[in-house]
């Protein structure tokens, strides 16, 4: 059974002005994630412990988004996996190599000011613990690395679609034959290539040659504490999905060099990685009080949400997150602004947890974040001292105080109102006088679920 152990996760802080003059780069903390565990009759001594890293740069989506893809649709058995899907969240979000400067050339050096400083430091006492015995860093790499100039793009010069490593063998020390390793994870990749021209190749960088660039970069520095470290690089060449295939095929290929067993929810196509990067997204903030869904997420504003100051930022994914900046609230996954909504600073009552809906002539109690799913209506029975406002509907007779103990059918809603783009889910907003208590999504659906209450973040 899975084992998942969230040893941080601290991807938003709140109320900071998204700008680099004031947002610090640990606002934007990365997350490390343990799973896996060791079968019966097998000692702790004889369970292989790899470190994936992704998000070094932030404009290489390919590697954090696979990353985040072993993070929340892997499981391990007979080995242990720990993964920081996100570790320069702050470029991430903003879409570029380095906000500060390359992250993967401060590992030989780095100054206390430097705002790299904090998640360089810690990601270098990962890489030291002693559990670990083999670390595993994921770049996307331009064009396609050849060890002979065939064209501008495939050429020595190019990094696409490689596995790097910095000299051909560490001695003495379990995977220390590289050069074997790498050799055997590139033909395993290559018997699963999109197009035929994309092979994969072993890249020596020879770094104690004299490569001071390459002496200043991760891998070397793990070399450097006794961990055998490869780079994998996938091409830029192809789209996020496409790189996400072929990192996931090169990782694979890497377990089970290790004899690590795993197994995934998805299947490894363009197709299934496309289904598990994009379906199930969800944020939720002031401890799940409100939960967006964002698969069909509007792009553009999506209106005026309640939200207290230290309104805290949850995800079921580690590259999304929320930043607020003046009144208007910022959503992010990975590179891409998903969408953002204005804020109304309000106080909190949190001393009401649920409430009992009738969804379709059946009554349930629902917390709040629940998403609610109708065929047809939904009707929030009334509770004393508590208000509801159905955000974009127009029911009764004209405007009122207080929406509760009224059905409500999708053709009272207003779909400029809806939340996502196809117009079937809206805010239910609930109220304790001027102070805000908390929001179910309610979606209207053509056939009636098993589960019409649903808590996504649970």
């Amino acid at each position: 059974m899975k084992k998942l152990f969230l040893l941080c996760l601290m991807v938003a802080v709140c109320c900071l002005s998204f700008s680099y003059k004031k947002v610090l780069a640990h606002s934007l903390d990365f997350t490390v994630l343990q799973l896996g565990c060791h079968s019966a009759g097998s000692t702790m001594e004889s369970v292989p412990h790899i470190l994936v890293i992704g998000g070094i740069q932030g404009d290489e989506p390919g590697g954090f988004s696979a990353a985040t893809l072993l993070g929340t649709h892997y499981e391990f058995k007979n080995g242990y996996v720990t993964i920081i899907p996100n570790l320069n969240f702050f470029s991430i979000v903003n879409r570029n190599r380095g906000s500060f400067g390359d992250m993967n050339r401060k590992f030989a050096k780095i100054s206390r000011n430097d705002p790299d400083y904090r998640a360089v430091r810690r990601v270098q006492e990962l890489i030291r613990s002693p559990e670990v015995d083999l670390i595993l860093n994921l770049h996307d790499g331009s064009g396609f690395y050849s060890p002979i100039y065939v064209n501008e793009m495939q050429n020595p010069k190019r990094w696409g679609n490689s596995v790097i490593i910095d000299q051909e063998e560490f001695k003495d020390i379990p995977f220390g034959n590289l050069g074997e390793i790498g050799r055997r994870v590139v033909a395993k990749v290559n018997e699963n290539l999109l197009e035929k021209g994309h092979s994969y190749h072993l890249k020596n960088t020879e770094t104690a040659k004299g490569d001071k660039e390459m002496e200043k970069s991760l891998t070397w520095f793990a070399l450097g504490q006794g961990k055998p470290a490869f780079g994998i690089e996938a091409t830029k060449n192809v789209n996020t999905p496409g790189r996400v295939y072929y990192h996931l095929h090169a990782i694979e290929a890497f377990f089970e060099e290790a004899g690590i067993e795993f197994s995934r929810d998805f299947s490894l196509t363009i197709e299934g990685i496309g289904e598990a990067l994009n379906t199930d997204i969800y944020l939720g903030f002031m401890d799940d009080r409100l939960i967006l869904p964002l698969d069909d997420i509007k792009t553009s504003q999506i209106g005026v949400f309640p939200m207290r100051k230290n309104y805290g930022v949850k995800g079921n994914s580690p590259i999304l997150t929320a930043l607020a900046e003046k009144n208007m609230m910022q959503v992010y996954y990975g590179n891409n602004r998903l969408t953002n909504f204005k804020v109304e600073w309000l106080e909190c009552d949190t001393s009401l947890e649920s409430m009992e809906i009738e969804i379709d002539g059946n009554v349930y109690d629902a917390k709040f974040g629940d998403m609610l799913f109708a065929e047809e209506y939904v009707k929030i029975l009334p509770q004393k001292g508590y208000r509801l406002n159905a955000i974009g509907a127009v029911v009764g007779n004209g405007p009122r105080g207080d929406e509760s103990g009224i059905k409500i059918y999708k053709k009272d809603f207003q779909k400029r109102f809806s939340l996502d783009k196809k117009g079937n889910q809206y805010r239910l907003e609930v109220y304790c006088g001027a102070k805000y208590t908390g929001t179910f999504v309610l979606n209207y659906v053509q056939e009636f679920p098993e589960n019409p209450v649903y808590s996504p973040l649970e």
